[in-house]
Formats: structure tokens, sequence, C-alpha cells
């Protein structure tokens, strides 16, 4: 289990902004290029694509107004623009050779490699960026063997390929710079011991999910947990049976969570579930579940493990501070009423 990127890396909704609003300045620089194109004769390439590259720019950059709502529109757009950059230079180098070397379309490849960073997960931009890289030389050795080319072209096709290279380069330099970092988040957000998210992940992530409950209208819930009587397991057994208890409670928990759950050891015995999408009455049925597979547990030599269950569901007024308060007394009150028991805070 590893923190969530979303989280982790604030660039990602950076680029998410950087995308959409380079492409909407994207679509009038490529209605200005098909106008200006029009005045000296425009190729068939620019004729047929240029407009479509134009209103897929435009309807990727509305997504800056309605986030979310069609994950498939921006692979799409940079699919446009790279078909139109292999097009154009297809035409050039197989067809109908430039005089000058490359016709001004050669100026958009940049643009393939940054939408590649900013619309792709860092391995997936990195693995377009060599198969666009390969067509590009797979494309001048097709044109060479034709015999279309003069100095000029070979000139210009060979800066052309040198900046290419470079473009990847670069790209697989902010990939592992990025990568990196975001590991050495991971880690930080990690608890060594059971492998669940910490304090500080929760830290980072509660405020966010509050946020989004609030704004759309949506439950969310916390589950705190605290182990009964954990102190004597560690002075009776030693501290490697009390971790191996931890870790066991760790595994536990696992398989009754979903995807969108998140598991979090606050430290020591006490453990935290934030539950996105879920009301109080179905966030205590799951405490239930997990107070039961908690006493089936088995970890020689202890005898006998129970947890105390505290559960919250949020408020419109609350804070992070004052929902985790909330479902901390009803964890308590849990214990006072003779522990190995679930207790809800009041809605």
């Amino acid at each position: 289990m590893r923190p969530t990127l979303e989280v982790l890396d604030p660039l990602i909704p950076a680029r998410r902004r950087l995308a959409v609003r380079l492409l909407l300045l994207g679509s009038v620089l490529t209605a200005l290029a098909y106008w200006a194109s029009s005045q000296v004769g425009l190729d068939p390439v620019d004729r047929h694509l240029l407009p479509i590259l134009a209103t897929g720019f435009l309807m990727g950059g509305l997504l800056h107004y309605r986030p979310g709502t069609a994950p498939w529109l921006l692979p799409l757009v940079h699919g446009l623009l790279a078909l139109y950059l292999l097009a154009s230079l297809a035409y050039q180098l197989l067809l109908k050779p430039n005089p000058l070397g490359l016709s001004p379309a050669a100026y958009w490849v940049p643009f393939v490699y940054f939408s590649a960073f900013l619309f792709f997960p860092a391995r997936r931009a990195l693995s377009l960026a060599r198969l666009y890289l390969l067509l590009l030389f797979l494309l001048a050795v097709l044109g060479a063997l034709r015999g279309h080319f003069q100095p000029a072209h070979l000139n210009a096709l060979a800066q052309f390929l040198g900046a290419n290279l470079a473009y990847t380069a670069l790209l697989y330099l902010l990939t592992s710079l990025r990568e990196g970092y975001q590991e050495v988040q991971a880690e930080a957000h990690t608890d060594f011991l059971t492998g669940l998210y910490n304090r500080r992940y929760l830290d980072l992530l509660l405020p966010q999910e509050l946020a989004r409950a609030k704004r759309y209208g949506r439950p969310l819930s916390l589950v705190l947990l605290d182990l009964d009587g954990f102190k004597a397991v560690n002075d009776l057994h030693g501290h490697e049976v009390g971790d191996r208890v931890l870790q066991a409670l760790a595994q536990r928990l696992e398989p009754h969570l979903r995807r969108s759950d998140r598991a979090v050891r606050l430290g020591g015995e006490e453990f935290a579930l934030l539950l996105p999408e879920t009301p109080l009455r179905q966030a205590l049925r799951l405490a239930e579940r997990l107070r039961r597979a908690v006493e089936a547990m088995a970890v020689p030599p202890v005898a006998r493990i129970t947890a105390s269950f505290g559960v919250a569901e949020a408020r419109p007024t609350d804070t992070p501070l004052t929902l985790l308060r909330r479902a901390d007394e009803a964890m308590y009150r849990a214990k006072r009423k003779g522990k190995n028991r679930v207790e809800a805070a009041p809605k």
C-alpha cells in the first residue's frame, strides 16, 4: 500500500491546470496558423488536420471549467497533435520536400513531448516519446531512400533529429527526478512497521477529503481503533511480539477496505480508517466486522487480542481537528464501557 500521488505530488493538479490553459492558447495559435498558411496555399495535411487540431485544443481547454468530465479527451488531443506532426513530416519527407528544408510545422514538435509529460503518467510519457522519436527516424530513412534530400534538407533534418533527441533526454531526466521525489515522499508518509499510511499522511489527506465532502454534499466517516491492553503484551512478551501483533492487525484491516479507503497508523497501537462516501451506519457495520476480525486474530503467544472502536461521520461544520476529536471521544467511551466494542459519535 502506497500513498496516493494526488496527495503527495502537488505538481499533479498544477500540471492539469497548465495543460488545459495551454490548450486554449493552442487553439488560437492553430487557427492563426491555418489562416496564415491559407494565404500562401495550404498543403493537404494542413487543410484537413489543422481545423481538427484547433477544435481538439479548444475542447481540451474547456476542461478547465469542467474537470474530470471527459478523461479521454486530453489523450485524444495529444494523439491529434502527434498525428498532425507525423503526417506533416511524412508529406515533406516522402511526397513533396520543402525547398527550405522543413516547413514551420516542425516548430510544433516540442509540444508533443511537453503534452506527453502533462497528460500522461511519467513512464507512459517516456514510452510515447521514444515511439515518436523512432517514427521520426523511420520517416527520415524512408525519405533518404527515395532520394528527395538535398544538402538543405539534410542540414535541417540533422538539426531537427538532434533537437528531438535532446527533448527525449530532457523528458527522461524530468521523469527520473519526479519518480525519485515521489518515492521519497511515499516513504516519508508510510509507517515502516505495518506498511500502512502514517499520521503525516492523514494530516495531508483529511483536509482534502473534508473539503470534497462539504463541496459535493457527500458522506465521510472516520474510524479510530485502539488495541486493548497492548502495553501488557509488550511487558509480558516483549516488543518483538508486540510488533507482530501490529503487523497482523494491519493485514487484517486491508481486506475489509475499498480502494478509496485509507488505513493509517496514528502511533503506537492506535489506528485510523478514513472512509470517503461512507455514512455513519455503513461505517459502524465495517467497524463491527473489523472488531470481530481482530478478536479472531491469533498471534502466539498472545492469548487474546481485542480493540475498541470509535466512529464519527463528518458534519458540515467539522474541521480535521473536531472530526478526530469526536471519533477519539467515541473510542474512549468504548474503552470505558468494557472495551472490545464499537461506539458512535453523535451526528
